[in-house]
């Protein structure tokens, strides 16, 4: 069995064990790492620890923190050991979710309203989208990762984020499309494109669990 599922399977079972107190603490601090780092083999052992220490807790009638200061001073220490990860970490998390998800399942909802459309792969289009990543990567690693803890106490920097995102893809999206829409390599079916793109999406999907698997760090654990 992959060991990064291995891992996440026990993780999830050993969360049962606990009080719902200490459940809902260990949600928080886990949610908030999964939001400010895409390490999650790093989290999912960093979850196996807090579980060691909460299950210890509940058996001596504690929580796994005393208070909201005790959690934001462990996500500080621990937010370090993270993994930091570069351009292809990126890639392997960002690219299966556009195939899979954007080109391939929502083509697939869409085909019986919009028929007979056909993709249009241009000049402009792969412009826009290594903007789209670039922009995305950078947004990430510059300031996602800065946002403190709690998380609900720092909604307003997720949102405004988010539409910065927003406003960069469909703004350099309108942009490419005028300068080099027209110059077209490649069209296809919207059926025919959609199938692809769930394919291919299911095999870096594949690929990405694949490599979380083979995560060094999970040897010492699984």
């Amino acid at each position: 069995m992959n060991k990064y599922f291995a891992l996440r399977k026990a993780n999830r079972m050993r969360t049962k064990l606990l009080n719902e107190k200490s459940q809902e603490q260990l949600k928080e601090v886990i949610r908030y790492l999964r939001r400010v780092s895409w390490d999650f083999c790093g989290i999912e052992l960093v979850r196996s620890d807090l579980l060691d220490i909460a299950i210890q807790a509940n058996a001596e009638n504690r929580e796994l923190f005393h208070s909201i200061p005790d959690a934001k001073t462990f996500v500080e220490e621990v937010k370090p050991s993270l993994k930091t990860l570069g351009a292809g970490d990126y890639f392997w998390f960002v690219a299966p979710l556009y195939f899979f998800l954007e080109w391939g399942v929502e083509g697939l909802l869409l085909y019986p309203v919009i028929g007979d459309w056909v993709f249009e792969l241009s000049v402009g289009y792969l412009m826009q989208l290594v903007v789209a990543v670039t922009v995305f990567c950078a947004l990430f690693r510059r300031m996602m990762e800065q946002v403190g803890f709690p998380p609900r106490e720092h909604w307003l920097k997720y949102a405004t984020w988010l539409v910065l995102y927003i406003v960069t893809l469909y703004g350099t999206g309108w942009f490419f499309t005028q300068i080099a829409g027209k110059i077209v390599l490649l069209r296809l079916p919207i059926l025919s494109y959609s199938i692809f793109c769930l394919l291919l999406g299911a095999g870096l999907y594949a690929i990405h669990f694949w490599r979380y698997g083979k995560d060094p760090r999970l040897s010492a654990r699984i």
